[in-house]
Order: structure tokens, then sequence, then C-alpha cells
């Protein structure tokens, strides 16, 4: 008996859709994994470029030469400074002045390296960015002590223990790039205990 072309078709077909849906599982299960098993994240960068920075406070990050970036895509008309924290040693406060008149953006990531909150300057409220951060059971201990947030105070849930805060602050001008490095240091990152409860 000799088999026909449409035969031989029937008879690969089911190899052939195995053999895609295996390299289709394979293929979404590496991107997805990749963050997590990349040596090089966002926040293993960061510990790099701070080093034996101070557990508190806003550290700048160097301004590096292309190529020797400590974040990459990094826009040399910004001044950049980060805040490690880990939630397991109590909440994170980050204050700042807001001016309005020079631009300043605060990005929130995970240890992954993933934006989980951000916001600028222009949302702040009576002239000030004041924003809490904690993991699930800090924020509960925070809302079960009736602990009442200041209007301009904003809570937020890290998704993960660990993670960092990025500052970046604008200079228009290349000249400007010294009052930008100074309004980094306006910004406070403080920790403090979650209440008992």
């Amino acid at each position: 008996m000799r088999l026909t072309l449409p035969d031989r078709f029937f008879d690969y077909l089911p190899w052939a859709l195995a053999t895609l849906l295996v390299a289709g599982i394979v293929h979404i299960v590496s991107v997805l994994l990749m963050p997590a098993v990349a040596p090089h994240t966002a926040y293993a960068r960061i510990l790099r470029a701070v080093g034996d920075a101070p557990a508190e406070g806003l550290v700048p990050l160097p301004a590096a030469a292309p190529g020797a970036e400590p974040l990459p895509f990094e826009d040399p008309s910004f001044a950049e400074g980060v805040c490690v924290y880990d939630l397991s040693k109590g909440l994170l406060r980050v204050t700042t002045p807001a001016d309005g008149e020079d631009f300043l953006a605060v990005s929130f990531l995970s240890s992954g390296g993933r934006l989980y909150h951000a916001i600028t300057d222009r949302a702040a409220i009576k002239g000030r960015i004041d924003i809490v951060i904690g993991d699930e059971k800090q924020m509960d201990a925070l809302q079960g002590a009736g602990e009442e947030a200041a209007p301009q105070e904003v809570r937020l849930t890290s998704p993960t223990k660990r993670g960092f805060v990025l500052v970046r602050a604008l200079a228009k001008r290349t000249t400007d790039l010294p009052r930008a490095r100074e309004r980094l240091g306006a910004v406070a990152c403080s920790r403090f205990d979650a209440p008992k409860g």
C-alpha cells in the first residue's frame, strides 16, 4: 500500500503540533524566568553601584561613562540617587519638598526590578511628597493601630521585602546639573518601626 501526500501529512501533523507546543512552552517559561535568574538584575546593579552605602538615606549615583552606567538607558540630563530598603528592618518613609519648578521623579522598584509605583513632583500635596512603604503585615499594623495618614501621605505596599527607590532630578541645561544634585539632597529616606498591634 502506497501512502499519498495527504496521508503522510496527517501522519506527521501530531508530531509537528507537539514539537510546536513544547517549543512554545519552553519559550514562554524562559522569558518569564529571565528576570529571576539573570545575574545582572537592576537590584544587583544598584547594590554594586552604592557599595557600602549607609542603611538609611539617599545615595547619589555616580555619573558614569557611556557603557558603564549603574542602570541601562540612563539620561545624562538627570541627577540620580537611590534608597535601598529592606522591610524586614522596618517601614520606609520617603519625603521631599516639591517646589513645582524643578522636575523630580520618584520610582519604586521591587528587588526583581519590577516597577510598582511612580510619582513626580506634580503629584505633591501641599508642596510635599510623603510616602510610606511597607509589606502587607506592616500596612495592616498601621491601619490596626488607628494611625491616620497625614493628608499628603501616600502608603504603598511593596510586593517584596527588598527593593529600591530611584529618584531623578532633571537638569534643564548642562550647567544646572549641580543644582539637580542639590535637589537630590533634599530627599530623605528613613526607616521606622511599625506600631505594635
